[in-house]
């Protein structure tokens, strides 16, 4: 078993079609992979992108194990898309036509992935290329779009394909003075006009939790429509406003005028609890 190879001044490092070649340069260090047929690094599916990976400390290519580790504020950029990190390791695998590709993009420490309307915090990220998702871990974990921030204890997982985020353990969103609050979150891309992604819907599962400045709601299960500024709960609701308590099986409450509407269930049948205290008026 031959040793790994090490640049420790340097370099920059080009991998085409399976064929490598050290060029030194004055630069950072840089590994440079055109892809084939593979997905985009979370890029909108651009598949003939190369990913482009630069460290300050060093580039060490292990060929027996057919990966390469970027250390020291390392990057790896393709599209749209940069990634960075205390380490990246960019795994490769030969391709039947011959030549290979970059099948599996891994960060560690300080995690930050920055696209047009989304960055995207963690301590430990894996991106696989074929499945087109991303799952992060570890500390810090959030997804801020500039209007919504999403936070989660366990892990944050975003989906390229259908462009949807979702967050596991004591998930939450703020928007403003605004906030939603879940066991598990999954968040809806829309990719705009300018290319930004922009959050349009949320569903909450588990112990949904809704605050505004004048309600309190909780349920089993919540969907979020940005656009019109509705939430719809079900399952076990209970919405509290000024004082009082409303319970029943469906609700919609309308995030910027405060007002809601609780029903038996979606049909508009079945029984609605209300208590409500003599010296308050619910808001409107």
């Amino acid at each position: 078993m031959s040793a790994p190879a090490v640049w420790t001044r340097r370099w920059t490092l080009w991998v085409l079609g399976g064929t490598a070649a050290a060029l030194a340069c004055g630069g950072r260090r840089r590994v440079s992979a055109a892809q084939g047929e593979t997905g985009g690094l979370s890029g909108g599916g651009q598949s003939n992108a190369p990913i482009e990976i630069e460290a300050e400390s060093g580039i060490e290519w292990r060929r027996n194990e057919k990966l390469y580790i970027a250390r020291g504020n390392a990057t790896a950029k393709r599209g749209d898309l940069t990634v960075h990190a205390d380490a990246l390791t960019a795994r490769y695998r030969d391709k039947a036509a011959g030549g290979s590709e970059i099948w599996q993009i891994e960060a560690d420490g300080h995690v930050r992935l920055q696209q047009p309307g989304r960055t995207v915090t963690g301590e430990h990220a894996v991106y696989n290329l074929d499945t087109r998702i991303l799952k992060v871990t570890g500390g810090d974990l959030g997804v801020d779009t500039g209007k919504e921030k999403m936070t989660a204890d366990d892990s944050l997982e975003y989906q390229d394909g259908p462009q949807i985020a979702i967050a596991r353990g004591n998930a939450t969103v703020v928007q403003t003075d605004r906030r939603v609050r879940a066991d598990t979150m999954t968040g809806h891309f829309r990719r705009q006009a300018d290319g930004k992604l922009k959050l349009v819907r949320m569903e909450a599962d588990g112990n949904v939790e809704v605050k505004t400045p004048d309600t309190y709601a909780t349920s089993n299960k919540g969907d979020y429509d940005l656009a019109a500024d509705i939430m719809t709960l079900s399952g076990n609701v209970k919405v509290t406003n000024a004082g009082n308590q409303f319970n029943g099986e469906y609700a919609e409450v309308n995030i910027k005028t405060g007002v809601s509407r609780l029903l038996g269930n979606p049909s508009g049948t079945g029984k609605v609890k209300s208590l409500i205290m003599p010296s308050s008026q619910p808001s409107q």
